[in-house]
């Protein structure tokens, strides 16, 4: 099949409705026009009809995005996130799953919890003394356009597929929309279906140099890089990595300057990577995380105290949500699936006896389930057990019930 026909596949009319179905209709999010799912459905058949015709055609242009932004925390900078239309999230998926088939085989994602799978099974080899970490600063607003057209050219020769395609990253993202406002000369938004797909093309070259060199591990998950090496080699490696970035337009954080963001140390000290704290041959979530997951055990809490109905049950079924995670779409998700590759059983029984304490200070009576089963739980049998909610098994009546 010609890359013609895939796209053609891709944005027919019937492929177009059962994306909307299958991701678009239960989003409550709206874009720059404020339109709904609810209000689109009711002009569905000539909304795609509009969107197919125009995409086949090499015609459509994408809407400019609403701004939404994002917390990273305090004193730092929010994160900015473009929210598409309705029915340019439909032409992003769609756009999203052109693309995914037509790298299939070359681009790979993996999730954090392989990723570390990895790292752990390396760092236990004992092959290497040495661990570089560095940080893309300003990964996703970096990405030069005209690089990345270059990258996908070698894929997909239609300038009628590229031009709609760079319609969705050039499309601006604004608060409110003014006549004044110019195409992104820069850069790919965030949130967008396409974008990691698409940064993951721009680092492909990259990724595939550094990880057919013998004597290093190389990783990387979106903007965070992580090289195992021999310590006497590991400055000449940072900055092949970084001139190699540079050459396209992307800075890393500088290790004298930013040790928060980039380091390059001796394997045998702590450190941390997608979450994820290595110490010795313990492996835990990092601080952060761990506080950030207290944190929103507490506000389980104090939403049913300030609650008029008062409900234990309610409140069971948060709190084990919180504890187990789930299964959806099947898919698993959750902070005990995050943070599945650790060995820390200690902080289980922390985690479970901070949830203790918290059921006496709210004098609630209910009996939580433990972070230490739904682990183990996890671990051998996910998909089986009944202890994680496996919502794609549940019926509407018994979901109710």
């Amino acid at each position: 099949m010609t890359i013609q026909q895939q796209f053609n596949n891709h944005f027919a009319e019937d492929n177009l409705k059962r994306i909307f179905v299958d991701h678009v209709v239960y989003s409550g999010a709206t874009g720059i026009d404020n339109l709904d799912q609810y209000a689109f459905r009711i002009q569905l058949d000539d909304q795609i009809a509009i969107l197919s015709r125009k995409m086949l055609a090499g015609t459509y242009k994408f809407t400019k995005y609403k701004l939404k932004l994002v917390s990273k925390g305090k004193d730092k900078i929010p994160r900015e996130i473009s929210i598409p239309t309705v029915r340019d999230r439909i032409a992003m998926r769609a756009m999203c799953d052109f693309v995914t088939e037509v790298y299939d085989g070359v681009v790979e994602f993996n999730l954090p919890q392989k990723v570390i799978k990895r790292v752990k099974v390396n760092l236990a080899s004992g092959a290497y003394t040495g661990v570089i970490k560095l940080d893309v600063s300003n990964f996703y607003p970096s990405i030069k356009h005209n690089e990345l057209r270059r990258r996908l050219g070698k894929k997909i020769r239609s300038d009628d597929i590229k031009n709609v395609l760079f319609s969705a990253i050039t499309s601006p993202t604004v608060s409110v929309s003014k006549t004044t406002d110019m195409p992104s000369a820069r850069g790919v938004p965030q949130g967008l279906a396409i974008s990691n797909i698409l940064a993951a093309i721009y680092l492909l070259n990259i990724d595939n140099y550094f990880k057919s060199l013998q004597n290093i591990k190389y990783y990387r998950y979106v903007d965070d890089v992580m090289i195992f090496c021999d310590f006497n080699d590991a400055q000449a490696i940072a900055t092949d990595v970084c001139n190699r970035f540079g050459r396209i337009g992307l800075k890393m954080y500088d290790p004298i300057k930013r040790p928060d963001k980039s380091t390059i140390e001796q394997l045998g000290r702590p450190f941390d990577y997608l979450g994820y704290h290595f110490q010795d041959s313990k492996i835990s979530a990092r601080l952060g995380s761990i506080e950030r997951l207290k944190h929103s055990l507490v506000s389980i809490f104090t939403s049913y105290k300030h609650s008029k109905q008062k409900s234990e049950e309610f409140l069971l079924w948060r709190l084990n949500l919180r504890i187990t995670g789930c299964v959806f779409d099947n898919k698993a998700k959750g902070w005990l699936f995050f943070f599945s590759e650790i060995n820390d059983e200690k902080l289980l029984h922390t985690l479970d006896h901070y949830v203790g304490k918290l059921t006496k200070r709210f004098n609630v009576t209910i009996q939580p389930k433990k972070f230490v089963r739904a682990f183990k739980e996890l671990s051998h049998k996910k998909y089986e057990t009944s202890y994680i909610p496996n919502f794609d098994v549940y019926t509407l009546v018994s979901s109710v019930n």
